[in-house]
């Protein structure tokens, strides 16, 4: 039997931080359009069971439009069953009465709650979320009893331990969930994959989100694919990546560059040292001590990151270094400027090194960059 493992889609997020109204709505759609093919993959694939571990929307004020084709997804795969745990973002009553799709089932009642599949042996595989009450956790690990013959998996949403995310959730203690018969513990908030022993037989695991929104969700996003033997009920797990476009940070060491080609040069052999592609969004941040005189045209570097990917932005936090030993005896304008700065209190070094840098700039007639 196959069950399949995502959380943090947060379908329908405005997306329009970064990209402009086009591309955020562009994107929106694609967020969606994922969703929906990973409903197909499940079919398509013979999973039993999709679990969806928290935040499947970002908001309580989701388009009809997107929610109606999530609801379409669950409805054009019958034979697929969809558990849903509801996340800190999912507030809104989607799919409540007779709107909630036949092959859906939605976890959001405090406490602890349990749904049974049978292999074709007849052997019982256990889902069992656990929802907090409005003081957390607590009472729910109390009311948590998992049958020892039984392989449970058990969903939760919130942070576990030292993997916290940027919105608040409740506190999920690993601690007291050890040794309590759980061979797999879904896990939803925290956007990137991770995976760790649970005593006494078990793993937990953050399948990540979906697909990456911004630069704190870097790397390849998708879910993790459960593959149970029926015979004994031991598993393996695969991470499937499955988003349509990733996000990523590539520094750029500039320490020995001293003009714009050579930077263009250093980011593009940065960029060919990731699995980055013309997709994704990426941000180029230059990095390393530059030499005083180095011709920087950052905004040039920009302008070709635009146009090789759907998103790119660069970030320069290289810093300026300074040989005073260069302009002890210099009879200039700049080295008397050298000289001055260096003897000036008031600054760091970074501070002074940014304006010798400034002011060379002036003097060779360049755009001053700070």
């Amino acid at each position: 039997m196959k069950i399949l493992h995502l959380a943090d889609a947060h379908l329908d997020s405005k997306m329009e931080s970064k990209l402009d109204k086009s591309k955020a709505a562009a994107r929106r759609d694609e967020m969606i359009d994922t969703f929906c093919s990973i409903a197909d993959y499940a079919d398509e694939n013979g999973v039993t069971a999709v679990i969806i571990a928290g935040d499947l929307f970002d908001s309580k004020n989701s388009r009809v439009g997107a929610v109606n084709r999530v609801k379409a997804a669950f409805e054009s795969h019958p034979k697929v069953v969809f558990y849903y745990l509801k996340g800190n973002h999912d507030e809104a009553g989607y799919f409540e009465g007779d709107d909630r799709p036949m092959n859906l089932k939605v976890f959001e009642k405090p406490g602890v709650e349990t749904c049974t599949l049978k292999t074709s042996n007849g052997k019982s595989i256990a889902v069992t979320a656990v929802v907090p009450y409005e003081d957390g956790f607590d009472k729910a690990y109390t009311e948590l009893n998992l049958s020892f013959d039984a392989m449970n998996i058990v969903v939760m949403h919130g942070s576990a331990d030292k993997y916290k995310a940027r919105d608040k959730a409740e506190n999920i203690d690993l601690s007291r969930l050890k040794n309590r018969n759980i061979d797999y513990l879904a896990l939803g908030h925290y956007h990137s994959y991770v995976q760790g022993e649970l005593p006494s037989r078990g793993k937990y695991c953050y399948s990540g989100c979906m697909e990456g929104r911004g630069f704190d969700e870097l790397g390849e996003k998708g879910f993790v694919l459960i593959d149970i033997n029926e015979d004994d009920l031991s598993y393996e797990t695969v991470f499937v990546p499955y988003a349509k476009r990733n996000v990523y940070e590539i520094k750029a060491d500039i320490s020995e560059c001293m003009t714009t080609p050579e930077i263009d040069k250093a980011v593009a052999d940065a960029i060919k040292a990731t699995s980055a592609t013309s997709d994704d969004l990426v941000r180029i941040i230059l990095t390393g001590e530059t030499d005083v005189n180095i011709e920087k045209d950052v905004e040039h570097v920009s302008r070709q990151m635009t146009d090789r990917f759907y998103y790119a932005e660069v970030k320069d936090q290289s810093s300026v270094e300074i040989d005073y030993d260069e302009y002890l005896h210099e009879a200039s304008l700049k080295g008397e400027l050298v000289r001055m700065l260096q003897s000036e209190e008031g600054l760091d070094e970074e501070e002074r090194a940014r304006i010798v840098r400034c002011a060379i700039q002036a003097l060779k007639g360049e755009d001053i960059s700070l």
